[in-house]
């Protein structure tokens, strides 16, 4: 097993992993030039005198830090004059600050790495959307040594497929997206527009309410989310796949740790939301909270908005609960091609896992529909983040005929 942690660069997390399999930590500073994939008020406020301490840190473990350049869209920057030259100092840069590979997701930006620095492994990132074979064998074509599967991790068709043409595969383990997201395509595009200077960047990212939405409306959906349990990792490696990706730069030391231990001992106990991202609901239920505190209207409507995320901050997934053999009885199951509703499987377990204010989920209601577009108009821009010194290469603005 090799695990890939996400860095909050606190140097505590490097040592108090120490006993764990991580093989390599990623990260990067909030804001760059293509961006990072998450929006820059929730990571770590770096400058790059933390960032080459941190990767010390790193480094005399004999461990390895990937950069996140993994935004899958790039505000057109790409056809400005001056832009190629200008990611490529930021490589540069990264990498004399002892970044030893980089993660990525749009193709040209792979292609640029490559072809300046051939020996540098590159990560194709889960904001590349991988679905099928051919497109893990273009990113490999191209340069890249790993693909990172997040969305399509329960098509078994698709990674062994993968791994027959000989790609390393890494699965991030602990993300609770739905099965088949619609909102996802929209969420990375915010979260990647988000990190990249001169953007407006959302206190709240919309699309998070409109997941968190589904699974107020039907809590099955934590169950037959895209996570992988910390036991159920051997049917990943009965086909060739062993490194496992756990997320979370945005959260605290001992967080991390707890999540990083759990899949390297294979098993947790207790409620698995402690080690999962559970975004969906936390961050629009926090927000909500702030919105009606300060009063801002429609009040009633953003107190039930607030109320109905609510029924979902007290749940609980008792992962003891979950039958044996969870996931292989999924990985049988076209997933893929298959509704929730006609299979069942995720919501019989649901029933027996689930427990939201310490009550079965036979009794839970759902709210009456309320749109969440109400929330839309009152999420405000966070005060930009400072990027980090750009070394003096600029980027001239497309023109029109672009």
């Amino acid at each position: 097993m090799e695990l890939v942690l996400a860095s909050n660069f606190d140097d505590a997390l490097v040592t108090g992993s120490a006993s764990l399999p991580v093989s390599t930590f990623f990260g990067n500073f909030p804001v760059g030039l293509t961006g990072g994939g998450r929006p820059p008020h929730i990571l770590p406020q770096i400058d790059a005198e933390r960032f080459r301490t941190h990767l010390g840190a790193v480094h005399r473990q004999g461990r390895k830090f990937f950069a996140t350049l993994n935004s899958n869209d790039l505000a057109l920057k790409e056809y400005a004059t001056g832009f190629e030259q200008a990611f490529l100092d930021e490589v540069d840069r990264l990498l004399d600050l002892g970044v030893d590979g980089f993660v990525v997701a749009v193709p040209l930006l792979i292609e640029l790495i490559h072809q300046a620095h051939p020996e540098v492994p590159i990560s194709v990132s889960t904001f590349a959307r991988i679905r099928t074979v051919t497109q893990g064998e273009f990113f490999l074509r191209l340069g890249a040594s790993t693909l990172v599967i997040e969305e399509a991790n329960r098509d078994f068709a698709l990674l062994r497929g993968l791994v027959r043409r000989g790609a390393s595969v890494e699965i991030l383990v602990n993300q609770t997206c739905l099965q088949g997201c619609p909102f996802r395509g929209h969420h990375l595009n915010t979260s990647s527009l988000a990190s990249q200077p001169g953007q407006p960047c959302p206190a709240l990212e919309y699309p998070i309410a409109e997941c968190g939405w589904e699974m107020v409306q039907d809590p099955r959906r934590l169950v037959s989310a895209i996570y992988v349990r910390p036991e159920d990792l051997a049917v990943f490696e009965e086909i060739g796949i062993s490194r496992f990706k756990v997320s979370g730069r945005n959260k605290p030391t001992p967080w991390l740790l707890r999540a990083a231990t759990a899949y390297s001992e294979r098993s947790y106990a207790g409620n698995l939301l402690d080690i999962l991202s559970y975004v969906q609901v936390k961050a629009p239920l926090q927000y909500l909270r702030s919105v009606t505190e300060a009063s801002v209207e429609p009040l009633e409507e953003m107190r039930s908005l607030r109320d109905a995320y609510g029924r979902l901050g007290e749940v609980t997934i008792d992962n003891r609960a979950f039958p044996k053999g969870f996931l292989r009885r999924i990985s049988a199951t076209d997933c893929e091609h298959t509704s929730c509703d006609e299979c069942g499987y995720c919501g019989t377990v649901a029933q027996k896992v689930l427990r939201i204010g310490g009550r079965p989920l036979s009794e839970y209601r759902a709210p009456e529909r309320i749109p969440p577009t109400a929330l839309l108009s009152h999420i405000e821009n966070v005060p930009p983040t400072a990027s980090p010194p750009s070394g003096g290469s600029t980027v001239t603005a497309p023109s029109a005929a672009h």
